[in-house]
């Protein structure tokens, strides 16, 4: 018989804890069920009492009686009608009937034996009870006893062996890689014909390195390794040696390449080696955390192999509007990390890493475990955390994570912190599940435990103190030094030259010179109020900072609004400022029904509050040195905005209501810095609401800040330590496109930051290029492989690779589909074609068309297409945009031509215009970049002719053409600056990541220079582009209309429509020439 044709059943239970209950509970109520049903046997019919059923057969209604030990069943001689009684139990039925005057003779009476199913009730009812105990306790103590035997396998590898032979993947599975094939067939050769190397001396090579952008093929790589030498290949993951028990990681270890040994030759594969392979110093422990010592012991089996070992080793970032708190020169600021990390990049480097200096922000001290949880990681409270360097790179997707509490989004290789029994664990984005618990502040321990419960938040410095400038310093010197000007020059200059050059009027001249009167930003005489020069910060003055970001606006004046039936906060209003700033109000007005007006006419105090809290509604913020005062400071602001823009219902739940995000932002995180657990939401307001019967408003964002009882931090109960506080508990993950910029905090001590609208506790990016030099150096891993995106040759074996085992119409040029996926990597690539087949099975089809494959292609490209509802006029401007971008490619003879022209939207496009290149290029002319210049402004270009009129649609087009232009002139030396680099000096590791750079040196007026030599090629450009499509404005109008009509015009249409792109003779000799020079 042929074994393979003999299927083989398996029943496997699954016998854990949880399961065990469950069937315990079931097998319990099936009992309870059993039992109930054996004592009382089935019930049908009505039930009514005992002295009415005696009633019945004593006026001879009844037919039957059936007595099944204390029930009776009543039969009635009408309609087969049944009905159910129940006699006291102990009484006989005998006794029953005679009492009531009934013969029991009389009547057809029967009674049900039932000796032997109470027989087996008292058997089931003690035996089963005590089997089903048995049993649990039985599986209970099994599982215990399983989980005391693992605890000395876990210094055992949890590595998956692929025996030889056993490896389906080769060499011929593999395309688009060759350098990189050939590297490796070399190993491969080795571990075949092991003696030929060494009678010539050589050694077995000890490891190597595949790195390269993700989707290359680096793990595919590495399994046509095993594939070829037909060897055994261990495959274990960075993250998996790591564990909570010190020296596991070692163990396993140890473990691996001794199973690698026993089983020699063979190949071991560590995916994402950066998980332990980063350079030591910089760990959470200092030099000597568990990561260490695993990478520590790698280094000496490494180097500790003899040749005949025949054993290899071969190894393979938040978006820019996370918030993040930063403390840079004493200065405590809340702003996006994009906002922070694009601030130390010049125009010219677009990515990489830049070291930074006396920068912090916040992270986290770490809390000592006891005994035998000593080495585990622990959250003590937040801290201010040293900086090193900060870094940023393009993405094309990233996740976002959806937790109770809010959103944030990152790369799937980007960790975050979660809570686990054993402490803090880091875990990459792409790997949280749902149900996984985040670290956000604050940290609430010990849940259920009354006694030892406690809340870690920041600790700030309760003998802080601070006091303040009451007028502006900076003005009074710009002033004091105008003034000075003005009289040394009394003899040089005249009046009317001096008050040019100052900025003031010729009389406020003479009146200086004349010592009549100062500058009245230093002349504390012009002001109708005497004010202090300092200000020493209280809580009073907090609270009365609070009003003004509430209630108060600022310009000339200050004028705070309240409602007339908050006259005790009036009261309180005018005290704070008497007590504080000597003052009270100039007006009292109550022009606005049901309001009233608290009017100051004093300048410097206008001035001092919009300094420190903002001006305008939209502007408000919190004070900067609240993020250091203690929580006394805090609360007396929070009450002051809580009182003027918050709410309190009867449960104690309050909320804080806001149009200025950044004040909420700050409020947040200050709330969560100090214990108080808060929540963050947006809402957008009612178009044409009216208050005071006031004019109608306009919809707008706003912003709120809410608390729930427990944490209201205006009240003092008993709920507030043991309330239960809702964890930041993972509720979705999903992975979005993304085009644009990531950002990470290199450095940090502790090697993490909060980060987030409600601060999560965020891990450092993994990073290639942060390996430990020791790790990399020859004897160890003695060949680095680099893996780069595939050129079009190497598309075309890849897709014919992944096009196995799919049917494609006959008519599917492979060639012309590698022409149109310039820029995927072979995990694109597949995809591609996996979205071809989804396609066309969607539609019906049994074969994959070029169709399908092109719309793929897009797909993974630019997003799928949105069927999005555009007015005529957008329809028609967007036309012409795309129209313009195709018009004038064609007619540049250094372009490509043009492939495709859409407008149907994309991601975040409205269009868009294809353009790949016929053939791969390895040097750009400078010819073929203006002309790159000009097809990006030709959609510009086309507005201003058909509309006479921009739109924001160019925005992209621009941004594109300006960094191409800025590149020739600071990094080519394509302008008339001459061939000199102006850009910042940059170092690279081997890993092609930015080490060191030095910030630009440029001079203010090279810079300008550069500036002007920029839009100098931009407005040729420009220009260019208008001249050709004001000559070829009757093409415009065509392809624009065949836009609007069909939406999507394929290049033989759009060749049919303007003719055929054609390079003469002439223009190809001078192109060659121009490339040769």
């Amino acid at each position: 018989m042929n074994k393979k044709a003999v299927r083989r059943f398996e029943f496997r239970l699954n016998l854990n804890p949880k399961n065990i209950i469950i069937w315990t509970l079931i097998a319990i109520l099936g009992l309870s069920f059993f039992l109930s049903f054996l004592t009382s046997g089935p019930q049908t019919g009505e039930e009514i009492g005992l002295s009415a059923a005696l009633s019945d057969i004593k006026d001879g209604k009844v037919k039957e009686v059936l007595v099944e030990g204390d029930k009776l069943v009543l039969t009635y001689k009408e309609e087969n009608k049944v009905a159910i009684t129940y006699k006291e139990s102990g009484d006989k039925i005998s006794e029953v009937l005679t009492s009531a005057g009934i013969e029991s003779t009389s009547i057809n009476l029967k009674i049900k034996d039932q000796s032997l199913s109470r027989i087996w009730v008292d058997i089931l009812g003690t035996i089963l009870p005590l089997a089903l105990m048995a049993i649990f306790f039985f599986f209970i103590i099994r599982q215990a006893r399983g989980a005391q035997d693992s605890i000395f396998s876990f210094g055992q590898s949890k590595a998956r062996l692929f025996a030889k032979g056993r490896q389906n993947i080769t060499f011929k599975d593999v395309a688009g890689v060759d350098e990189a094939k050939k590297e490796l067939e070399e190993v491969v050769d080795f571990l075949k014909h092991p003696g030929k190397y060494h009678s010539l001396g050589a050694r077995t090579p000890k490891g190597v390195l595949l790195v390269g952008p993700s989707g290359c093929g680096k793990t595919l790589l590495a399994k046509a390794v095993a594939g070829e030498a037909g060897v055994s290949f261990f495959s274990m993951a960075g993250s998996e040696f790591m564990e909570m028990l010190v020296g596991v990681g070692a163990a396993r270890v140890r473990d691996l390449f001794n199973n690698a040994k026993r089983t020699a030759p063979s190949i071991i594969f560590i995916d994402e080696i950066d998980a332990i392979g980063r350079m030591r110093g910089f760990g959470i422990a200092g030099g000597h955390d568990e990561r260490e010592q695993t990478l520590n012991q790698i280094l000496v089996e490494m180097d500790g192999f003899t040749p005949n070992d025949n054993v290899i080793v071969v190894a393979a970032s938040v978006t820019g509007e996370t918030p993040i708190l930063i403390k840079k020169q004493n200065q405590i600021e809340l702003l996006s990390i994009g906002e922070f990390v694009d601030s130390y990049f010049s125009n010219q480097q677009k990515e990489g890493e830049i070291p930074v200096e006396d920068v912090f922000c916040l992270g986290f001290d770490k809390k000592e475990g006891k005994r035998a949880y000593k080495k585990n990681l622990y959250f003590q409270k937040s801290a201010f955390k040293k900086i090193k360097s900060v870094f940023r790179h393009q993405v094309e997707q990233i996740y976002e994570i959806e937790y109770l509490g809010g959103k944030i989004r990152a790369t799937g290789n980007h960790s975050v912190f979660v809570r686990t029994p054993f402490g803090l664990k880091t875990k990459a984005v792409s790997s949280l599940a749902r149900g996984d618990i985040l670290i956000d502040l604050p940290f609430k321990v010990n849940r259920t435990n009354k006694r030892l419960m406690e809340i870690r938040a920041h600790q700030f410095n309760v003998s802080w103190s601070l006091t303040l400038p009451f007028f502006d310093e900076k003005q009074e010197k710009e002033w004091q030094a105008k003034y000075l000007f003005a009289l040394q020059n009394r003899d040089e200059l005249s009046q009317s030259q001096t008050a040019e050059i100052v900025g003031v009027s010729q009389t406020t001249v003479s009146n200086w010179q004349r010592e009549i009167g100062h500058p009245r930003p230093i002349s504390k005489e012009y002001f109708k109020h005497k004010f202090p020069s300092k200000i020493r910060v209280t809580p009073e003055l907090c609270r009365l900072m609070g009003y003004y970001v509430a209630e108060g606006y600022s310009r000339w004046e200050v004028d705070f609004c309240f409602s007339t039936s908050e006259s005790d906060y009036v009261q309180d209003l005018i005290s704070l400022t008497k007590m504080i700033f000597g003052i009270e109000p100039d007006r009292i007005r109550r022009v606005t029904k049901g309001a009233v007006n608290i009017v100051y006419s004093a300048t410097p105090l206008a001035n001092f509050l919009a300094k420190y809290c903002g001006q305008g509604a939209e502007n408000k913020h919190v004070p900067a040195f609240l993020f250091e005062a203690p929580y006394e400071y805090f609360l007396e602001f929070l009450r002051g905005v809580w009182r003027g823009d918050g709410y309190e219902d009867k449960s104690g739940k309050g909320e804080i209501t806001s149009i200025s995000k950044q004040l909420i932002l700050e409020l947040n995180w200050l709330c969560r810095m100090h214990g108080i657990k808060t929540y963050m939401t947006k809402f957008m307001t009612t178009e044409g609401r009216r208050i005071k019967n006031g004019k109608p408003l306009s919809a707008s964002l706003a912003y709120r800040l809410g608390w729930g009882k427990a944490n209201n931090p205006f009240c003092h109960h008993l709920l507030k330590k043991t309330y239960p506080v809702k964890r930041a508990i993972v509720k979705k993950i999903k992975k979005i496109p993304y085009q644009g910029f990531v950002y990470d905090l290199c450095g940090v001590d502790n090697e993490a930051f909060f980060g987030g609208e409600s601060p999560l506790l965020l891990h450092n990016t993994n990073r290639g290029d942060l390996l430990d030099p020791a790790l990399l150096r020859p004897g160890r891993f003695d060949r680095t492989v680099v893996l780069d995106m595939p050129d079009m040759e190497a598309r075309k074996a890849i897709l014919k690779i992944h096009a196995r085992g799919k049917p494609f119409e006959g008519d599917v040029s492979w060639e012309q589909v590698s022409k149109r996926t310039v820029g995927f990597s072979g995990a694109d690539i597949e995809n591609m074609l996996n979205e071809a087949a989804i396609l066309a099975a969607r539609e019906g089809k049994r074969v994959i068309g070029t169709a399908e494959i092109d719309e793929a292609s897009l797909k993974v490209k630019l997003g799928p297409a949105k069927k999005r509802l555009q007015t005529e006029e957008d329809k028609k401007m967007t036309a012409y945009h795309e129209a313009g971008h195709a018009i004038v490619t064609s007619s540049l003879p250094h372009m490509d031509p043009v492939s495709r022209i859409s407008i149907v939207a994309r991601g975040v496009s409205l269009g868009h215009t294809l353009i790949p290149p016929t053939q791969d290029r390895t040097h750009e002319t400078k010819s073929h970049l203006m002309e790159q210049i000009t097809a990006l402004l030709g959609g510009r270009a086309a507005e201003d002719i058909v509309f006479e009129e921009m739109t924001t649609g160019a925005a992209n087009d621009i941004e594109q053409a300006t960094r191409i232009a800025r590149g020739m002139v600071i990094d080519f030396g394509m302008s008339d600056l001459g061939p000199v680099n102006l850009g910042p000096q940059v170092e690279y590791s081997d890993m092609g990541r930015a080490l060191w750079m030095e910030p630009s040196q440029l001079s203010p007026e090279m810079a300008s220079k550069v500036d002007r030599e920029v839009k100098k090629i931009v407005d040729s450009s420009y220009q260019k582009a208008l001249e050709i499509l004001k000559k070829s404005r009757k093409k415009l109008d065509l392809v624009a209309g065949s836009l609007i009509k069909k939406e999507t015009l394929e290049q033989e249409e759009f060749e049919r429509l303007i003719g055929t792109k054609k390079i003469s003779a002439r223009l190809m000799d001078a192109r060659l020439k121009k490339d040769e020079r």
